[in-house]
C-alpha cells in the first residue's frame, strides 16, 4: 500500500470498473467476482487506484498469514512460519499481482485457503472441513476458472496415495454440492453466451511463450533465490518420510505443471501453488544450522529486493520500462495523457456534432480509460470489439468517429476517409504497449458501427 498511489490505473483495472457497472453473473473473460470488488471498493472509496488496491494487498497479507498456517500444520514452529510468511508475502509474483487489482490475486489467496485447508484433510482434520473447501473452491470459481484446475489435480493425486481414505463418507460429496451451486450462475451465463472462456482459452494458448519459456519463468516469479526454498520444499513433499502425509501435494503441483505446459498456459497460472512449497521449505529451513540459515536467509533476501524492484513501481517512472521485467507495471504509466490526446481530438469537432460522437478503440484498456478518466473531459462512452466490450454493444448513434489504436481496418469498412490525427504519447517516455498508437478522425461514415459489429469481435 505504501506504493499503491504511485503511477496510476492499470488498463486491466480501468476495464474491472467498467465491468463492475455493468455486473452480470459473467463476463467474456473472467467470472463476476473481480469486477464486484471493484464496484464495491469504488462504491465506498471512490474511483482511484488507492482504493481500488486495498482489498488486493489485504489478499496478499492473508496469503502470507495462510503460509505460517501452512508450515505449522507441516510441524514447523516460529521460525519456520517467520520464513514461510515472509518469502511467500514478499515474493515477486505475490508483490506484483497484489499491487494492482486482478483475478489472479484472489485467485493466490483462494487456492491458498484451498491448500490449507487440505493440508489439514490429509493431517486427519474433521471432515466438515470438506464443506468450507467446496465453499473456496465455488467463490474461486466465480473469481477465475483455474481453480478447477487445482481441484481436478488434487483429486488425482489423493487417489494416488494412501490418504484417499479421506474421500469416503458424505462429506467431500457435500463440498462438491456445495461449490457447484455457488460457480452454476456463472455456468448458466457461460451456457447462454456459448462458452465464451474456451475462445479466449484458445487466445491464451495462441500466445503462449512456449514450454520452454514457462519452466524459465517459474524462478523469476519466485524473485530467483526464492525457487531453492520452494524446490527443497516440493522434494521434500515428495521424498521425505515426516512428510508423507501431505505427499499429494507434490504429485498435484506435478500434474498441474505437465497439464499447464503441455496446454500453453500462462507461466503464472501455476504460481498460487507455491505457498504451500515454501512452506514445506521453511520446515527445512528451520532445521539447519545457525550458519546455513544465516546464509539462505541472505539468499532469500537478495531475491526479495530483485522482486520488489521488478514487481513495485520504486523507481522513478522513467526507468519503468528498463525494470519492469514483466510490463505490468509499465501499463500503469500514461492513461490520464491518452485521454487529454483524445479529448483535444474530440474538441476539434464542431460542438453541433459532438452529442453523436462515437469513440472507438481496439482494446479494452482505452475504451476503460475513456469511461472511466474521460467523464471530466465531457467524453462520451467508448465502443470497442474487444471482449466484454463487444458484449455491451456499438454505439446507438451515427456521427463522427474518433479511433483510439489499431482500428483501422474496422474505420475503412465505415469511413474510408478518415484519417490519422496523432499518436499516444506519454509524458515520461515509458515504452509500454500504448505508446506511438494512432488516434483517427473520421468526420463523415457511410455506414455505422453497428453495421459490422460482428466483424470487429474480438476475444483474446
Amino acid at each position: 500500500m505504501a506504493v499503491s498511489g504511485r503511477h496510476g490505473f492499470h488498463r486491466d483495472e480501468l476495464y474491472f470498473v467498467v465491468a463492475g457497472r455493468n455486473l452480470a453473473w459473467g463476463f467474456i473473460d473472467q467470472p463476476p467476482f473481480t469486477p464486484l470488488v471493484a464496484r464495491i471498493s469504488e462504491l465506498v472509496g471512490g474511483t482511484s487506484p488507492v482504493v481500488l488496491r486495498v482489498l488486493p494487498a489485504l489478499a496478499v497479507a492473508s496469503v502470507s498469514l495462510m503460509a505460517a498456517a501452512m508450515a505449522s500444520r507441516l510441524g514447523g514452529g516460529r521460525v519456520a512460519q517467520t520464513f514461510a510468511a515472509a518469502t511467500v508475502g514478499l515474493a515477486g509474483v505475490l508483490l506484483g499481482e497484489g499491487h494492482l487489482l486482478s483475478t489472479a490475486v484472489f485467485d493466490f489467496a483462494l487456492w491458498s485457503a484451498a491448500l490449507l485447508i487440505l493440508i489439514v484433510l490429509l493431517d486427519g482434520g474433521s471432515p466438515k472441513l470438506w464443506v468450507a473447501l467446496g465453499l473456496v473452491i465455488g467463490v474461486g470459481l466465480q473469481n477465475k476458472h483455474t481453480i478447477a484446475f487445482l481441484a481436478a489435480a488434487m483429486l488425482v493425486a489423493i487417489l494416488l496415495t494412501p490418504q484417499r481414505r479421506i474421500l469416503s463418507g458424505r462429506w467431500p460429496w457435500l463440498g462438491a454440492l456445495v461449490a457447484g451451486v455457488i460457480a452454476f450462475p456463472n455456468l448458466m451465463w457461460q451456457w447462454d453466451h456459448g462458452f465464451p472462456q474456451f475462445e479466449m482459452a484458445r487466445a491464451i494458448s495462441s500466445r503462449s511463450d512456449g514450454p520452454l519459456a514457462f519452466v524459465f519463468y517459474q524462478p523469476l516469479l519466485l524473485s530467483v533465490t526464492l525457487a531453492i526454498p520452494a524446490a527443497i520444499g516440493l522434494w521434500r513433499l515428495a521424498r521425505s518420510p515426516t512428510l508423507k502425509t501431505w505427499r499429494s501435494i507434490a504429485i498435484g503441483y506435478g500434474l498441474l505443471f505437465s497439464v499447464f505446459l503441455v496446454t500453453g498456459a500462462k507461466a503464472y497460472y501455476i504460481a498460487p501453488m507455491y505457498p504451500a512449497l515454501l512452506a514445506a521449505g521453511a520446515v527445512w529451513f528451520e532445521g539447519l544450522s545457525s550458519a546455513r540459515r544465516r546464509l539462505v536467509a541472505a539468499l532469500a533476501g537478495a531475491g526479495i529486493v530483485i522482486g520488489v524492484l521488478i514487481a513495485l513501481p520504486v523507481t522513478p517512472v522513467r526507468y519503468t520500462s528498463t525494470l519492469d521485467a514483466t510490463g505490468e507495471v509499465a501499463e500503469t504509466v500514461g492513461w490520464p495523457a491518452l485521454v487529454e490526446q483524445v479529448a483535444a481530438v474530440y474538441e476539434t469537432i464542431p460542438e453541433a456534432d459532438r452529442d453523436r460522437v462515437a469513440i472507438f478503440t481496439a482494446s479494452y484498456g482505452e475504451a476503460g480509460a475513456i469511461d472511466v478518466l474521460g467523464q471530466p473531459a465531457g467524453l462520451p462512452a467508448a465502443s470497442s470489439g474487444h471482449n466484454n466490450y463487444w458484449l455491451w454493444g456499438p454505439p446507438a448513434h451515427h456521427g463522427p468517429i474518433v479511433g483510439v489504436g489499431r482500428v483501422e481496418e474496422a474505420l475503412a469498412l465505415v469511413c474510408p476517409g478518415f484519417r490519422q490525427v496523432g499518436a499516444i504519447s506519454n509524458p515520461y517516455g515509458v515504452n509500454n504497449e500504448e505508446a506511438g498508437l494512432p488516434i483517427y478522425l473520421c468526420t463523415e461514415p457511410q455506414k455505422q458501427l453497428s453495421d459490422i459489429w460482428d466483424q470487429v469481435r474480438h476475444y483474446n
